[in-house]
């Protein structure tokens, strides 16, 4: 898989390199494709340090094993420098808001994470990272499903009896099962082949399970991206077909209808589970932002605390379920805009103008995604939110580096 700036014919992702990885990259490549391991641990903190840690280990040594090979390193690498720099005065900057209204370090972190995780692969970054992504991606997928016959993969949560996977939480699982296919998807060109068949019905069937309403939207978003991919033939609409009849006899056979969440918005309270209220009161609490509230928001605990003071369920609350209400409220618009510009800047070192037809569009749609889960739910504090984001960047990304070294004639 690469960018064609020589009009060359694309050549399936499982040729593009025959060789195996040299000893340098092999810490770092087997780090990628543990990172569904890391997710499933969520519940020991030291993980998330550690994993860190090995990283930044395996980015070095993979660094130095290029420099010793004489690589050539990827022309963006120059835009990296400055964007370390942005991203340090990012956590400078969360900083001085915990010490001013609270907050604990590790929160700084996770909310930092994503922009760490990026430049540390981008760093070392090589033409066999795509297939670790993809196979991180694979076992996302299947070791989640494995998971469905056996009560830890389930919790109870409120009334509704919902699959989780290895995850804490059902939108977390859903989530990332989204863009574990839109990674497996771009890895095989976009190509509807019978293994992506069998992960897009593995991955319809747990969205399902799962009852997470807002991430059936965003698999339908993958769904009809892979369509105009394909173009809208005969033979797609009998694939789609049967894996819409496959995913309802499954679960006709499985779910109790009493068990899924509907959609009925005549009763925006029950239909949004309260988060109507919740918007309402910070919106009523926001009104009465001083100028210096609007610029650098109230802290870490800003929607907390609005919610509190606004809202009779303020007390029980512990977020906006917003993302972009939680951005203001925290770090003001100030810290939106920075957050904001790191997403950017991202975007700008992994998009190719010269990306063959199959590729583009695939950023969007992984943005897209991200956007519409922060409508809902609060983002930027959680690596299951923000990580398989920057794995979708990093496979792009990838793609183009491969596509400059053959054009270059080099072999890594």
């Amino acid at each position: 898989m690469y960018a064609q700036p020589l009009g060359t014919a694309a050549l399936p992702l499982s040729r593009v390199s025959t060789r195996w990885p040299p000893f340098s990259s092999w810490l770092l490549l087997m780090l990628i494709v543990a990172k569904p391991l890391s997710d499933a641990l969520y519940e020991i903190e030291a993980v998330k340090y550690l994993y860190i840690l090995l990283l930044a280990g395996g980015a070095f040594l993979a660094r130095v094993g290029h420099a010793l090979r004489k690589t050539p390193v990827d022309a963006r690498n120059r835009y990296l420098a400055a964007y370390i720099l942005l991203m340090v005065g990012y956590f400078y900057y969360l900083f001085g808001l915990a010490l001013t209204y609270g907050g604990l370090l590790s929160v700084i972190f996770k909310i930092v994470s994503p922009f760490a995780f990026f430049v540390l692969v981008a760093f070392a970054n090589d033409r066999w990272l795509i297939h670790a992504l993809a196979l991180a991606a694979v076992l996302t997928i299947v070791v989640n499903a494995a998971l469905l016959p056996f009560d830890f993969g389930w919790t109870q949560w409120g009334s509704v009896r919902t699959f989780k996977g290895y995850y804490f939480f059902k939108t977390d699982l859903a989530y990332a099962l989204v863009f574990s296919l839109l990674i497996v998807a771009f890895y095989l060109q976009n190509r509807i082949t019978p293994l992506l068949g069998l992960l897009m019905l593995l991955v319809a069937v747990q969205v399902v399970f799962a009852n997470s309403r807002l991430n059936y939207l965003t698999l339908l978003c993958v769904f009809f991206f892979l369509a105009l991919k394909q173009g809208f033939s005969a033979r797609l609409l009998l694939v789609y077909g049967a894996l819409a009849t496959a995913v309802g006899v499954i679960a006709f056979l499985v779910i109790d209808p009493s068990q899924l969440l509907g959609f009925d918005v005549s009763d925006m309270g029950s239909f949004s589970q309260g988060r109507n209220e919740i918007w309402a009161g910070l919106w009523t609490g926001m009104k009465q932002f001083t100028l210096s509230e609007w610029l650098f928001g109230r802290g870490y605990f800003g929607d907390s605390a609005l919610l509190a003071e606004h809202s009779a369920a303020g007390t029980n609350i512990h977020n906006a379920h917003n993302e972009l209400l939680h951005l203001v409220t925290t770090q003001g618009l100030v810290g939106l805009c920075v957050y904001a510009g790191l997403w950017f800047g991202m975007y700008r070192m992994c998009r190719a103008a010269d990306a063959p037809p199959w590729a583009r569009g695939t950023l969007a749609v992984a943005i897209v995604i991200f956007l519409f889960q922060g409508l809902t739910t609060v983002t930027s504090p959680f690596a299951t939110k923000t990580w398989p984001l920057v794995m979708v960047f990093l496979a792009v990304r990838a793609t183009a580096v491969v596509g400059d070294m053959r054009a270059r004639g080099v072999e890594s």
